[in-house]
């Protein structure tokens, strides 16, 4: 039986093989994968093979129709006339939407590279060490643990 972790790197996850190791577990038996940081920065805009989520032009394509409007609107008392202050309220309306999403957007790219999961921890035991291993690994904080029978017994 494999069972697989996953934890923070911390001092929990030395304390979880230390434990592991006096609970009867043999060193040969446990194998500690790091995970590495993905380093490369996400694009701005999404591509068709590639999307995150988040939509870049949802609050600019509304502050611009909000704009457009009251451009509109109050266009009728000013001189330029309604049609070119609706226009250049819509561009405005669009450039202060897409500042604000870009802005947004960069933050939310520094803190989207936080990864809880660092290492990953798997275990290969007898079907009657499952439950100590388990135990074992919950007590000593792992983020999550899954199993998997192995074929050759």
């Amino acid at each position: 039986m494999h069972i697989v972790a996953s934890f923070e790197h911390s001092n929990f996850l030395e304390l979880a093989i230390s434990d592991l190791e006096q609970k009867g577990i043999e060193k040969n038996r446990i194998c500690a994968i790091p995970l590495h940081k993905m380093t490369k920065e996400r694009a701005l805009f999404d591509t068709l093979h590639q999307a995150d989520g988040q939509s870049m032009f949802d609050l600019p394509a509304i502050l611009a129709t909000i704009a457009m409007t009251l451009g509109v609107a109050w266009g009728f008392m000013w001189k330029w006339g309604p049609i070119i202050w609706g226009l250049l309220s819509f561009v405005g309306g669009l450039a202060l939407g897409l500042a604000i999403k870009y802005l947004l957007y960069k933050n939310s790219l520094k803190e989207s590279f936080r990864c809880n999961t660092e290492v990953v921890l798997i275990i290969y035991c007898k079907p009657d060490e499952v439950e100590t291993v388990e135990t074992v690994l919950f007590n000593h904080l792992a983020i999550g643990i899954g199993r998997k029978p192995s074929e050759v017994q």
